[in-house]
Protein backbone atom coordinates (compact mmCIF):
# COMPACT_ATOMS: atom_id res chain seq x y z
CA UNK A 1 0.00 0.00 0.00
CA UNK A 2 1.17 3.96 -0.42
CA UNK A 3 1.06 6.64 1.37
CA UNK A 4 -2.62 7.78 0.16
CA UNK A 5 -4.40 4.86 2.25
CA UNK A 6 -7.34 5.86 4.80
CA UNK A 7 -7.03 5.44 8.25
CA UNK A 8 -9.39 3.16 8.42
CA UNK A 9 -9.03 1.22 5.79
CA UNK A 10 -5.15 0.93 7.15
CA UNK A 11 -6.29 -0.06 10.42
CA UNK A 12 -8.63 -2.79 8.72
CA UNK A 13 -5.40 -4.18 7.08
CA UNK A 14 -3.53 -4.22 9.92
CA UNK A 15 -5.75 -6.36 11.93
CA UNK A 16 -6.02 -9.09 8.57
CA UNK A 17 -2.50 -9.52 8.97
CA UNK A 18 -2.94 -10.57 12.61
CA UNK A 19 -6.27 -12.89 12.09
CA UNK A 20 -6.54 -16.28 10.80
CA UNK A 21 -8.79 -16.73 8.10
CA UNK A 22 -11.36 -19.64 8.08
CA UNK A 23 -12.93 -21.45 5.38
CA UNK A 24 -15.49 -21.99 3.89
CA UNK A 25 -15.47 -17.63 2.52
CA UNK A 26 -16.82 -15.38 0.21
CA UNK A 27 -15.20 -13.07 -2.18
CA UNK A 28 -15.87 -9.34 -2.58
CA UNK A 29 -15.13 -6.87 -5.18
CA UNK A 30 -15.49 -2.99 -4.24
CA UNK A 31 -16.10 -0.50 -6.79
CA UNK A 32 -16.30 2.89 -5.96
CA UNK A 33 -15.47 3.06 -2.04
CA UNK A 34 -14.75 6.48 -1.92
CA UNK A 35 -15.62 9.66 0.56
CA UNK A 36 -15.73 9.12 4.35
CA UNK A 37 -18.73 5.96 4.36
CA UNK A 38 -16.90 4.76 1.39
CA UNK A 39 -13.68 4.90 3.25
CA UNK A 40 -15.43 2.70 6.23
CA UNK A 41 -17.45 -0.10 4.08
CA UNK A 42 -13.98 -1.15 2.94
CA UNK A 43 -12.45 -1.04 6.28
CA UNK A 44 -15.60 -3.23 7.21
CA UNK A 45 -15.42 -5.23 4.38
CA UNK A 46 -11.96 -6.33 5.25
CA UNK A 47 -12.88 -6.25 8.93
CA UNK A 48 -15.90 -9.32 8.11
CA UNK A 49 -15.02 -12.81 8.90
CA UNK A 50 -17.12 -14.11 6.11
CA UNK A 51 -15.05 -12.47 3.27
CA UNK A 52 -11.39 -14.42 2.66
CA UNK A 53 -10.47 -11.91 -0.39
CA UNK A 54 -11.72 -8.03 -1.28
CA UNK A 55 -10.87 -7.20 -4.88
CA UNK A 56 -10.77 -2.84 -4.52
CA UNK A 57 -11.40 -1.58 -8.11
CA UNK A 58 -8.26 1.06 -8.52
CA UNK A 59 -6.65 3.07 -11.42
CA UNK A 60 -3.09 2.39 -11.01
CA UNK A 61 -0.57 -0.16 -9.95
CA UNK A 62 -0.52 -0.71 -6.32
CA UNK A 63 0.79 -3.35 -3.97
CA UNK A 64 -0.29 -4.89 -0.77
CA UNK A 65 1.10 -7.00 1.81
CA UNK A 66 -2.45 -7.49 2.99
CA UNK A 67 -3.71 -11.09 2.00
CA UNK A 68 -7.25 -9.87 2.03
CA UNK A 69 -6.60 -6.52 0.00
CA UNK A 70 -6.55 -7.30 -3.99
CA UNK A 71 -6.10 -3.94 -5.79
CA UNK A 72 -7.53 -4.72 -9.32
CA UNK A 73 -6.51 -2.38 -11.76
CA UNK A 74 -9.64 -2.01 -13.83
CA UNK A 75 -10.15 -3.54 -17.47
CA UNK A 76 -6.79 -5.42 -16.85
CA UNK A 77 -7.37 -9.33 -16.62
CA UNK A 78 -10.56 -10.47 -14.80
CA UNK A 79 -11.63 -10.81 -10.98
CA UNK A 80 -13.95 -13.23 -9.82
CA UNK A 81 -16.00 -12.15 -6.88
CA UNK A 82 -19.50 -13.37 -4.75
CA UNK A 83 -20.83 -10.58 -3.68
CA UNK A 84 -20.35 -6.65 -5.83
CA UNK A 85 -20.08 -3.34 -3.62
CA UNK A 86 -20.74 -0.59 -5.54
CA UNK A 87 -20.81 3.40 -4.11
CA UNK A 88 -22.14 6.42 -6.13
CA UNK A 89 -20.77 9.47 -4.97
CA UNK A 90 -21.00 12.95 -6.15
CA UNK A 91 -18.65 15.86 -7.08
CA UNK A 92 -19.59 17.16 -3.08
CA UNK A 93 -18.28 13.97 -1.79
CA UNK A 94 -14.64 14.73 -0.58
CA UNK A 95 -11.84 12.24 -2.14
CA UNK A 96 -8.11 13.51 -2.17
CA UNK A 97 -6.83 14.05 -5.37
CA UNK A 98 -4.22 11.00 -4.63
CA UNK A 99 -6.73 8.34 -4.01
CA UNK A 100 -6.49 5.50 -6.29
CA UNK A 101 -9.92 4.33 -5.71
CA UNK A 102 -11.96 4.93 -8.62
CA UNK A 103 -14.82 6.74 -8.49
CA UNK A 104 -18.25 5.92 -9.46
CA UNK A 105 -21.29 8.39 -10.25
CA UNK A 106 -24.86 8.50 -11.39
CA UNK A 107 -24.31 8.12 -14.63
CA UNK A 108 -21.91 5.35 -14.18
CA UNK A 109 -24.14 2.89 -12.19
CA UNK A 110 -24.63 0.26 -14.74
CA UNK A 111 -20.98 0.41 -15.80
CA UNK A 112 -20.62 -0.60 -12.38
CA UNK A 113 -23.03 -3.28 -12.49
CA UNK A 114 -21.45 -5.25 -15.61
CA UNK A 115 -17.98 -5.00 -13.80
CA UNK A 116 -20.01 -6.84 -11.12
CA UNK A 117 -21.38 -9.35 -13.29
CA UNK A 118 -18.43 -10.03 -15.66
CA UNK A 119 -16.99 -10.41 -12.22
CA UNK A 120 -19.79 -13.41 -11.38
CA UNK A 121 -21.15 -11.78 -8.45
CA UNK A 122 -24.18 -12.83 -7.88
CA UNK A 123 -24.95 -10.44 -5.09
CA UNK A 124 -24.89 -6.56 -6.24
CA UNK A 125 -25.02 -4.17 -2.88
CA UNK A 126 -25.29 -0.29 -4.80
CA UNK A 127 -24.70 2.41 -1.88
CA UNK A 128 -26.40 5.80 -2.15
CA UNK A 129 -26.71 8.12 -0.15
CA UNK A 130 -29.48 10.37 -0.43
CA UNK A 131 -30.21 14.19 0.93
CA UNK A 132 -32.01 13.93 4.59
CA UNK A 133 -35.53 15.71 2.80
CA UNK A 134 -35.80 12.47 0.78
CA UNK A 135 -35.19 10.02 3.50
CA UNK A 136 -38.86 10.39 3.96
CA UNK A 137 -40.16 10.13 0.40
CA UNK A 138 -41.09 6.58 -1.60
CA UNK A 139 -37.48 6.89 -3.29
CA UNK A 140 -36.70 4.79 0.03
CA UNK A 141 -38.86 2.04 -0.49
CA UNK A 142 -39.02 0.96 -4.39
CA UNK A 143 -36.69 1.05 -7.57
CA UNK A 144 -35.88 4.88 -8.18
CA UNK A 145 -34.38 5.05 -11.37
CA UNK A 146 -34.71 3.37 -15.18
CA UNK A 147 -31.28 2.43 -14.11
CA UNK A 148 -32.20 0.78 -11.38
CA UNK A 149 -35.15 -1.56 -13.17
CA UNK A 150 -32.05 -2.10 -15.06
CA UNK A 151 -30.09 -3.63 -12.61
CA UNK A 152 -33.12 -6.18 -11.32
CA UNK A 153 -33.20 -7.12 -15.23
CA UNK A 154 -29.06 -8.24 -15.19
CA UNK A 155 -30.14 -11.63 -12.73
CA UNK A 156 -28.49 -11.03 -9.60
CA UNK A 157 -29.93 -13.23 -7.44
CA UNK A 158 -30.07 -10.76 -4.46
CA UNK A 159 -29.75 -6.79 -5.15
CA UNK A 160 -29.54 -4.44 -2.67
CA UNK A 161 -29.98 -1.26 -2.90
CA UNK A 162 -29.04 1.41 0.09
CA UNK A 163 -29.66 4.46 -0.03
CA UNK A 164 -28.37 6.74 3.51
CA UNK A 165 -28.61 9.96 4.41
CA UNK A 166 -25.86 11.84 2.48
CA UNK A 167 -23.44 13.04 5.30
CA UNK A 168 -22.92 17.14 5.34
CA UNK A 169 -19.14 17.18 3.72
CA UNK A 170 -17.61 20.38 4.38
CA UNK A 171 -14.01 19.99 3.91
CA UNK A 172 -13.54 21.49 0.77
CA UNK A 173 -16.10 24.69 1.19
CA UNK A 174 -14.94 28.11 2.15
CA UNK A 175 -14.88 28.62 5.85
CA UNK A 176 -18.16 30.59 5.66
CA UNK A 177 -19.81 28.41 3.36
CA UNK A 178 -19.17 25.26 5.74
CA UNK A 179 -20.45 27.47 8.70
CA UNK A 180 -23.87 28.11 6.77
CA UNK A 181 -24.14 24.36 5.90
CA UNK A 182 -23.50 22.87 9.36
CA UNK A 183 -26.36 25.46 10.92
CA UNK A 184 -28.77 24.80 8.48
CA UNK A 185 -27.94 20.47 8.72
CA UNK A 186 -28.27 21.27 12.26
CA UNK A 187 -31.47 22.74 12.06
CA UNK A 188 -32.56 20.11 9.72
CA UNK A 189 -31.79 17.11 12.49
CA UNK A 190 -34.22 19.18 14.86
CA UNK A 191 -36.97 19.65 12.37
CA UNK A 192 -37.04 15.76 10.70
CA UNK A 193 -37.31 12.60 12.39
CA UNK A 194 -34.67 11.07 14.38
CA UNK A 195 -34.24 8.41 11.16
CA UNK A 196 -33.37 11.01 8.99
CA UNK A 197 -29.99 11.94 10.52
CA UNK A 198 -27.09 11.18 8.82
CA UNK A 199 -25.03 8.27 10.69
CA UNK A 200 -21.55 8.48 11.57
CA UNK A 201 -19.89 6.70 8.82
CA UNK A 202 -18.39 3.72 10.61
CA UNK A 203 -21.54 3.26 11.83
CA UNK A 204 -23.18 3.64 8.98
CA UNK A 205 -20.89 0.86 6.84
CA UNK A 206 -21.57 -1.27 9.80
CA UNK A 207 -25.15 -1.16 9.56
CA UNK A 208 -24.70 -2.06 5.57
CA UNK A 209 -22.46 -4.72 5.99
CA UNK A 210 -25.51 -6.53 8.74
CA UNK A 211 -28.30 -5.84 5.88
CA UNK A 212 -26.20 -7.39 3.61
CA UNK A 213 -26.08 -10.43 6.02
CA UNK A 214 -29.71 -10.86 6.17
CA UNK A 215 -30.59 -9.50 2.78
CA UNK A 216 -32.94 -12.76 1.14
CA UNK A 217 -32.78 -13.88 -2.76
CA UNK A 218 -34.54 -10.52 -4.76
CA UNK A 219 -34.20 -7.23 -4.60
CA UNK A 220 -33.75 -5.33 -1.05
CA UNK A 221 -34.22 -1.83 -0.61
CA UNK A 222 -33.00 -0.04 2.45
CA UNK A 223 -33.05 3.95 3.66
CA UNK A 224 -32.64 5.68 6.08
CA UNK A 225 -35.41 4.70 8.29
CA UNK A 226 -34.03 1.04 7.72
CA UNK A 227 -30.72 1.76 8.62
CA UNK A 228 -31.55 3.13 11.51
CA UNK A 229 -33.54 0.04 12.57
CA UNK A 230 -30.56 -2.11 12.10
CA UNK A 231 -28.33 0.02 14.37
CA UNK A 232 -30.89 0.37 16.79
CA UNK A 233 -31.24 -3.55 16.85
CA UNK A 234 -27.30 -4.39 16.30
CA UNK A 235 -25.55 -1.71 18.10
CA UNK A 236 -27.75 0.60 20.08
CA UNK A 237 -25.01 2.38 21.58
CA UNK A 238 -23.78 3.86 18.08
CA UNK A 239 -27.20 5.28 17.40
CA UNK A 240 -27.28 9.06 16.81
CA UNK A 241 -28.55 11.44 19.58
CA UNK A 242 -31.13 13.81 18.33
CA UNK A 243 -29.65 17.94 19.28
CA UNK A 244 -32.07 20.22 21.23
CA UNK A 245 -32.33 23.68 21.45
CA UNK A 246 -30.92 25.18 24.06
Amino acid sequence: MNATTTEPLAAALAADRDTPVQAPQRTALALGLVGGLGEELLAALMGAPEYRAVHVGVTQVLSSAAPKFRPWLIGQGVVLADDAFVGISGADTFVPPASPIRRYGEHEVLEAARLAREAGATTLVLVAPLPALLQMGEATRTLASVDEVALVAMGFARLVLVRPTAPDDTRKLPLPLALVRTIGRTLADIMLPDYTKALSARTAAAAIVETVRAAKPGVTVVGARELAAVVKARMPQQAPRQPRLR
